[in-house]
């Protein structure tokens, strides 16, 4: 069996982009409801002031827009805020771990513990622009940044590990 080995340093960089991927559905779905809700509310108003349809709707869509845009931006700003204040805080630290593959699972070592992950106790693995998230609930994930890795080539023989070993339903991957 083919092994895969790597070190990786997690730092606040990586932390963020892990949250930004987490919120993504949760931002969508709600960014659509706001737009839905303003639109409704502003298109209505506007209209039962006796403005024609055709205003009622452009200001319904610019507020709408910009309710959407609000929202967007009071959610990056706070994730920001929230991962910064935790470093501040010491409550987030960059740390350094190791990957092992082998025939039974993935295995993290850092100075933070030991893990030992089967491959058929893999809730989903999510490959991104710049990272594989190995989720071991729906909600925590090991992250293996792929600026990190060696070469294009360490990361094909990664993802061919993943292909193997994890059933293709749980995997979300580039295929090569």
């Amino acid at each position: 069996m083919t092994q895969f080995s790597h070190t990786f340093t997690i730092t606040k960089k990586d932390n963020l982009r892990y949250n930004f991927f987490l919120m993504q559905k949760k931002l969508i779905a709600t960014s659509a409801l706001v737009f839905v809700i303003i639109a409704a509310m502003i298109g209505l108003l506007k209209y039962a002031q006796t403005q024609s349809v055709s205003i009622a709707l452009i200001n319904a869509l610019i507020m709408s827009v910009a309710g959407t845009l609000v929202l967007i931006g009071i959610n990056i700003i706070t994730t920001v805020t929230r991962i910064n204040g935790y470093y501040k805080q010491k409550k987030l630290t960059d740390f350094t771990v190791t990957f092992t593959t082998d025939k039974a699972g993935i295995h993290a070592t850092s100075e933070r513990g030991n893990s030992d992950l089967d491959w058929n106790r893999i809730v989903e693995v999510r490959e991104t622009k710049h990272a594989f998230y190995v989720f071991i609930t729906d909600s925590h994930a090991n992250v293996l940044p792929k600026d990190q890795f060696s070469n294009e080539a360490e990361i094909v023989t990664f993802r061919a590990l993943l292909e193997k070993n994890v059933e293709a339903a749980r995997l979300k991957i580039k295929h090569a």
